[in-house]
């Protein structure tokens, strides 16, 4: 039960920050490895994730390229996270990722997400460094 509540309410808070997308601000999406294989969406500075094995939703605090020369582009932000594969675990995390647009409206993406997760069953607290990567398409 705990878990159709939370998906239920990711997917409200992702629809309702697609809903709010401007037509000048690109939305994307696409699917990659996060919380297990899943969607990967990105709306403005919201990046969510829904896979078999968990959800996850950051906010990116920064955004940026290197220089003019590489095509890379980096970010970093704060966010949530629910695992629910095999113990329930939910916790906060930072990512640290990079995008490489690749074609028109294509871009790949790698992120390293140092993170603290509690298991309710067990009582205890976990401290863990996570990896996704994948790719999205804009809108």
């Amino acid at each position: 039960m705990k878990r159709l509540i939370m998906i239920f309410i990711c997917t409200v808070g992702l629809l309702t920050a697609a809903m709010s997308v401007n037509a000048a601000n690109a939305a994307k999406v696409g699917f990659g490895f996060d919380q297990g294989f899943g969607v990967a969406g990105q709306f403005n500075n919201l990046n969510g994730f829904v896979g078999n094995d968990g959800i996850s939703g950051d906010y990116l605090l920064k955004q940026g390229t290197f220089a003019n020369d590489l095509s890379f582009n980096y970010y970093m932000g704060g966010g949530a996270f629910y695992k629910w594969h095999h113990d329930d675990i939910f916790g906060l995390r930072a990512p640290l990722g990079l995008t490489l647009p690749f074609a028109p409206q294509f871009d790949v993406f790698a992120q390293i997400s140092p993170n603290v997760g509690y298991k309710e069953n067990k009582e205890e607290l976990r401290f863990a460094l996570s990896a996704a990567i994948g790719v999205r398409y804009a809108f």
